[in-house]
């Protein structure tokens, strides 16, 4: 090569031989020619080897010291690599030459690092000193920027490498390379007339370069974490960098693990393949027509990246490897930066089917190649020699008898078709034996050569061929005929459907996930199978992380297909992204009318792009609307704008849906909040000057109450919570009526929802305001609803203080309807807790209160009060008519009042008329309006409730879900103490299942939980349940002591029925310990105390008590079957079967013949009733005459 030919045609500057790049101004040397990939001169306008037209030699840049800077508006957040090289040694090269040869070898230096940055698909930022800053990911992002900034970190290492030799021979001198990668979230755009990155991504990438030793490239976490499958590392100890808070974890970069050809996409997952069946056919149709036929086929599979093409390909082989003949498959993949040659894909397939391993010598490399060219080609060695050493040329493998720098020989302007004339062959040879697939992936990257190669074989070639194209979708953008030959066919993968995606997720995910997790990735990845893998593997990889968080894998495939749009659509989708998954198109006329673009065409394009279809709603009226394909595409597409932009675009989205909603914005007002309460909240952060800021946080203060009072209105409650706590945060420490305000209807819906320490946090706050501005109906009110949240938690001394310190401060004064609510809320506390006497004074003055004021709610809740208590003290026929008024009255004004109502209604119902019936109906009927409400708390109770019902029946299935249910809303909303339901219920349902130690263990946590709470009832049930327990498992000595202190619970709080049914328990278990006495003696008190008292539960306990402890056999054999005969009645049949179990028992010790026929029939009904340990030891009883 003469002299002239390293004389750089961009600025004239005279290069060393061999320079790949201008030490002048830094334009490349060397192209590759786009059709043979031979090395061409820069000036050059042919190549020298085939003839191929060449671009045009290139202008000289400006000193390529910074990046062009784009308009202000190209601002962004990114994810962006940043990398660093420091080259060290500059002071003993400075001492030792001059400063000119010093210049020449420091400029030499930089430029052949920045070849590698640039050669890899990297920008160079700028240079500092003797320093190189680059980015990869900005100003456009890859979907690999932190594989392509290690790579690059790791030639650069080896391109010094090559300097330093030089330079050690020539001058005695060399440089020490140090290179940092790190990656990361970076403000990118102009700073004062340059584009850079901005964050903490780069200063932690140039401390990682500090910190590394000579000769390394230093990565951070995130890099490590997206290169790990590709790159070997040695973890090193964390670093102490300057700046930093906390040591940060580092690695050492070692060596590439994968070649660069290796196949994303494809990788051996424990995934099913879903929903590619009929595309599957299709392939294997179009394999057995091209055996069947002997003629070729070009197969293009289209598809965004991650929607499965690589993945249908793996499927596909062993698919291929079953028919008949099977098939030869050979696949290449372009590649999207760095090999230097023009048709690797090719390269791979060639090496492949010639048997050349990585490692084998040059010598043996072009020995298999020439042997097996000569093979397919069939034209003897002689003849077959050109066409291998035009393809060993491309692969960079030569013959080694021939001569440096020997061309083919042939007229250059016919060497391309000689190329495509000897592949073509060289395909058909392969398919003269069998047929032969030949797949080239990713095609989207590969260039104009590669793409007429791949055609020309499809149009030309003869036998039983058949070639597969993995594309994307822009392929067809930039080559609109692609693949349209006869014998051509394109095959589109479009998302997986709902069904699909959800059988996708639900594999990948761990068992123990639960289905709302599973159902928000399988929306989240809208039916593109990569994402939802990579979004699971975060999930079990990463503790802490949520769905909502983007894997870094998936946000640069988005944010890649983002920077291949156009400027404009890339600024239309990102102004679309402010206003939502779906966008009005008239909100975005503004910016096109500002750019001077024709907004519809460009709407059209984005359609034809896939990124954006029709919606298929209107939430403004009259307002068409257009969604975004794929809602992560337009997560990213926020994700890039900076937060001053995002809050100024939601401000103008707010004011366009004010304006458009006229007089009916209160339709609209959630969707007003939203934005007008994010422009607020971003641009505090962004620290937007007041004028500007000002009517954002006016704005959203306004709607964001009226908000959460209309979803409170519709018991919305999470919404609701949602809405004023975004008030509350930007009102901050404010000592304002609106800030007491929000706070008080923020704690009203966080009670509702069971969150007492949120309700507590915001009233007590309230309170502190109220007492300071001497407002006793407020302090008053606030007081009382301290009381409820208290109460709720357990705490009922403390809640009774603050019931009786409002009313203390409102008695002295007329009547009022705080003072209604403060008698009426402690009434209700007394009545849980038994304190019968004072729940019936505290009635009493909420009805005189309520009656002299006139209002129908207050009126209702002291007729439940009076409901309750007369239910408890065995006055049915009042009890029922007190709590049967109470719902009537709560339907007229509150829909929460009337489920409290029905809710003790239907306890009524249960436990002193055995109603069951009535008692479900009721339950029924309040569960379904408290969920419809949002009432949790009720919802807990009202599942247990119904869960009992099903027990007196038997129906265990119903147990299960009911008991599952409430312990899973209590668990959820953190409602503790209304766990003693539930708890209680699984103590049950241990015991069903023979489980001793697990039922025990789950009722004395329900005993422990009502106790707590002071909730009688359920205390006193829970004791019986352990104690019914501990009978069955002859502990009877454990089982008296628990009766004892149930009996002790309900008398302190009144239960009259309850107090029956516990001693005719406990006179049982004497029966069974054989203590007669004790058990008559409890029989006769369980009598006389039913003797006053109409309760069909309590009637038929006393007739099973006198049963059991009667002192003639036949007595006692009559009175439980009384008893038997009255459960059934009642329809508890477990009830009946223990009657009759007992009288067995007695039976049988005076007559076994009778005995063991009465055990056998008890035998069965346990049986029946699924209760198989009871059964199975009533049958063993039966020969023994045991109880």
């Amino acid at each position: 090569m003469d002299a002239g030919a390293d004389t750089c045609a961009a600025c004239g500057t005279e290069n060393p031989d061999g320079a790949r790049f201008c030490m002048g101004c830094g334009v490349a040397n060397r192209s590759a020619c786009p059709a043979c990939g031979e090395a061409a001169p820069a000036a050059a306008r042919f190549c020298m080897s085939c003839g191929t037209a060449l671009a045009a030699a290139p202008a000289a840049p400006a000193a390529p010291a910074v990046i062009a800077a784009p308009s202000p508006t190209d601002d962004q957040r990114r994810t962006v690599t940043v990398l660093f090289a420091d080259l060290s040694g500059f002071t003993a090269v400075s001492e030792r030459l001059d400063p000119e040869a010093v210049r020449q070898i420091t400029e030499r230096s930089l430029r052949g690092l920045a070849g590698e940055v640039e050669r890899y698909g990297g920008t160079v930022d700028k240079f500092i000193g003797d320093n190189v800053m680059a980015l990869f990911g900005a100003p456009r992002a890859h979907e690999d920027d932190p594989e392509r900034a290690v790579r690059a970190g790791l030639a650069m290492q080896a391109v010094m490498t090559e300097i330093n030799a030089d330079l050690e021979r020539s001058y005695g001198v060399r440089f020490d390379l140090r290179v940092g990668v790190n990656t990361g979230d970076v403000m990118a755009g102009a700073v004062v007339d340059a584009y850079t990155v901005i964050g903490d991504a780069v200063n932690v990438a140039a401390r990682l370069t500090s910190a590394g030793a000579r000769g390394s490239v230093t990565v951070g976490e995130l890099t490590w974490r997206a290169t790990r499958h590709c790159v070997a590392y040695n973890p090193l100890d964390a670093l102490e960098l300057k700046g930093k808070a906390d040591p940060v974890a580092a690695w050492e970069a070692l060596e590439l693990l994968t070649p660069q050809s290796a196949r994303r996409g494809a990788t051996a997952s424990a995934a099913p393949l879903v929903g590619r069946e009929d595309e599957l056919a299709a392939l294997q149709s179009l394999y057995r027509r091209v055996a069947r036929e002997g003629q070729p086929h070009l197969v293009t599979v289209v598809g965004q990246a991650g929607v499965g093409k690589s993945r249908l390909l793996s499927e596909l082989a062993p698919r291929l490897a079953d028919e008949t003949p099977a098939p030869v498959l050979r696949q290449g993949r372009c590649l999207a930066y760095g090999s230097g040659i023009v048709y690797w894909a090719l390269g791979e397939i060639v090496r492949a089917e010639c048997a050349i391993d990585a490692d084998d010598s040059a010598p043996a490399a072009w020995e298999k190649l020439a042997a097996r060219v000569d093979e397919l080609l069939g034209r003897g060695a002689e003849q077959s020699a050109p066409g291998a050493a035009l393809i060993g040329r491309l692969l960079g493998i030569d013959d080694p008898a021939a001569a440096p720098g020997e061309a083919v020989d042939e007229a250059a302007e016919h060497l391309r078709e000689t190329f495509f004339t000897t592949v073509r062959s060289l395909m058909e040879g392969m398919a003269r034996d069998r047929p032969v697939v030949v797949v080239f992936e990713d095609i989207h990257w590969a260039d104009q050569g590669m793409l007429d190669l791949i055609e020309h074989v499809a149009q030309w070639a003869r036998g039983p061929l058949l070639i597969v194209a993995l594309t994307r979708d822009e392929l067809l953008e930039r080559r609109s005929g692609w693949g349209s030959g006869r014998r051509a066919t394109k095959l589109f993968l479009e998302p997986l459907d709902a069904g699909d995606v959800r059988v996708l997720v639900d594999a990948l995910l761990p068992a123990s996930t639960s289905a709302e997790t599973a159902a928000e990735v399988a929306e989240r990845a809208g039916g593109n199978p990569l994402f939802a893998e990579e979004m699971a593997r975060r999930l079990a990889d990463e503790r802490g992380a949520t769905v909502a968080e983007l894997p870094d894998t998936v946000h640069a495939l988005l944010a890649t297909r983002l920077d291949g749009l156009a400027p404009f659509e890339r600024r239309l989708v990102q102004q679309a992204a402010v206003i939502g998954r779906t966008f009005w198109p008239d909100a975005l006329a503004p910016l096109a009318a500002a750019e001077g673009e024709d907004l519809q065409s460009t709407l059209d394009t984005l359609r034809d792009k896939d990124i954006i279809v029709p919606g298929e709603g209107r939430r403004l009226a009259g307002e068409p609307e257009l969604a975004f394909k794929h809602v992560l595409i337009r997560d990213v597409a926020y994700s890039m704008l900076p937060k001053a932009a995002r809050a100024r675009k939601h401000f103008e989205v707010a004011a366009f849906v004010e304006d458009r909603a006229g007089d009916r914005a209160d339709e609209v007002v959630a969707l007003l909040a939203e934005h007008y309460g994010r422009a607020a909240s971003l641009g505090a952060v962004a620290q937007l000057p007041a004028p500007e800021l000002t009517p954002m946080r006016a704005g959203a203060l306004r709607f964001l109450e009226a908000a959460g009072d209309a979803a409170a209105r519709f018991f919305s409650n999470e919404e609701a919570f949602f809405h004023y706590s975004a008030a509350l945060d930007l009102l901050g420490d404010d000592d304002t009526d609106a800030n007491a305000r929000v706070a008080d209807k923020q704690g009203d819906v966080a009670l509702r929802l069971g969150r007492t320490d949120a309700a507590l946090a915001a009233w007590r706050a309230c309170l502190d305001f109220h007492r300071r501005r001497e407002d006793p109906e407020r302090v008053g009110r606030t007081l009382r609803k301290l009381g409820g949240a208290l109460a709720q938690q357990g705490e009922r001394r403390e809640a009774i203080e603050h019931y009786q310190q409002g009313m203390n401060l409102l008695k002295g004064g007329p009547p009022s309807p705080e003072l209604v609510r403060l008698y009426e809320d402690a009434a209700w506390l007394y009545v849980l807790s038994g304190d019968n006497m004072l729940a019936i004074y505290a009635s009493e003055k909420a009805l005189r209160q309520a009656q002299q004021l006139g209002e129908a709610a207050t009126v209702s809740r002291a007729h439940g009060i009076f409901g309750r208590v007369f239910s408890r003290i065995g006055d049915a026929e009042r009890a029922r008519e007190n709590l049967g008024r109470a719902v009537d009255l709560a339907r007229e004004h509150d829909e929460l009042e009337v489920v409290l109502a029905q809710l003790a209604l239907g306890n009524h119902l249960e436990m002193a008329e055995a109603d069951y019936g009535s008692a479900q109906a009721t339950y029924a009927d309040a569960l379904a309006l408290a969920q419809r409400i949002g009432d949790v708390p009720s919802q807990v109770e009202l599942h247990a409730a119904l869960a009992q019902l099903a027990v007196h029946r038997a129906d265990w299935a119903a147990v299960e879900a009911l008991s599952d249910a409430s312990a899973e809303l209590a668990e959820r909303e953190g409602l503790v103490l209304k766990l003693c339901l539930p708890y209680a219920l699984r103590g049950l349902l241990h015991w069903r299942a023979g489980e001793w130690e697990a039922a025990i263990a789950r009722y004395r946590r329900a005993v422990e939980l009502a106790e707590d709470v002071g909730w009688s009832e359920v205390t006193f049930h829970a004791l019986s349940g352990l104690a019914i327990v501990l009978r069955d498992s002859d502990d009877h000595e454990a089982a008296l002591e628990t009766l004892d202190r149930a009996l002790q619970v309900a008398e302190r709080a009144g239960l009259t029925v309850q107090a029956i049914q516990g001693l005719a328990n406990r006179a049982v278990v004497f029966a069974l310990a054989d203590q007669m006495r004790s058990a008559r003696a409890d029989a006769h008190r369980a009598a006389e105390l039913a003797g006053r008292l109409r309760s069909p539960i309590a009637s038929v306990a006393v007739l099973e008590a006198g049963g059991a402890s009667s002192p003639l056999a036949a007595d006692a054999a009559e009175g439980l079957d009384r008893a038997a005969q009255g459960w059934t009645e009642l329809g508890r049949p477990l009830d009946a079967a223990r009657c009759r179990h007992l009288a067995a028992a007695i039976l049988h010790r005076e007559n076994p013949e009778a005995g063991a026929a009465a055990y056998a029939l008890a035998a069965d009904a346990f049986e029946r009733l699924g209760v198989l340990h009871l059964a199975a030891r009533t049958r063993n009883l039966a020969p023994t005459g045991g109880a």
